[in-house]
């Protein structure tokens, strides 16, 4: 089974609740819906997070504010990887990915680690990438278990991370790889629809 975990603000676009609705008419029992609202986005994720461990699931992440079609939801399914996510960009311009390749360590002459964001140019059809953002990313259930810790949040950002690099950071540290596929045509609502 696959929990469909969506953090949230209050409220989901209609254009999310209607690719939401299309997974479930076709995966059926398959899947199963929740979603969350705290202000805290770690703790919203953590509360999913708990709920596909209890219930021996996995974890497709869908931020509310992604776009998305069912097919791209099939796709992730297929590459049959432990941690698999769309490829988004980010809510400004210039709109650049949301996609990782190195996380530089902390120095004794800096004291936080650094991501290096992944340009466009740079982007291949699938790849391995050092961090992603959760909009719209699948997570097996193996690698819940694997950095599920007793009383400990694992989405808790570290340094000057978010609560999403931060949890891919602990996952690596584990032994996981990320990857990333950038077909999907996904995009970002704001006040535009940002993507490619």
């Amino acid at each position: 089974m696959i929990v469909i975990g969506i953090p949230t603000m209050g409220s989901i676009p209609t254009k999310v609740v209607g690719s939401i609705g299309k997974i479930i008419r076709e995966y059926g029992q398959q899947v199963e819906l929740f979603c969350t609202n705290h202000s805290l986005i770690y703790d919203a994720r953590h509360t999913l997070f708990q709920y596909a461990l209890e219930s021996g699931a996995d974890l497709m992440f869908i931020d509310s504010d992604i776009i998305f079609t069912p097919e791209a939801f099939g796709q992730l399914l297929r590459h049959k990887k432990p941690i698999v996510s769309g490829l988004y960009y980010a809510r400004a311009f210039p709109s650049e990915p949301i996609a990782y390749k190195v996380v530089k360590p902390k120095t004794l002459f800096r004291s936080k680690p650094e991501l290096v964001q992944l340009k466009h140019d740079e982007l291949e059809p699938f790849m391995e990438v050092a961090g992603v953002g959760l909009g719209f990313c699948l997570i097996r259930h193996e690698v819940l278990q694997a950095v599920n810790i007793e009383g400990k949040n694992p989405f808790e950002p570290y340094g000057n991370m978010g609560e999403d690099f931060s949890f891919l950071l602990r996952c690596r540290k584990k032994g996981y790889k990320i990857f990333l596929d950038t077909t999907l045509g996904l995009k970002h609502v704001g006040e535009f629809e940002y993507g490619k």
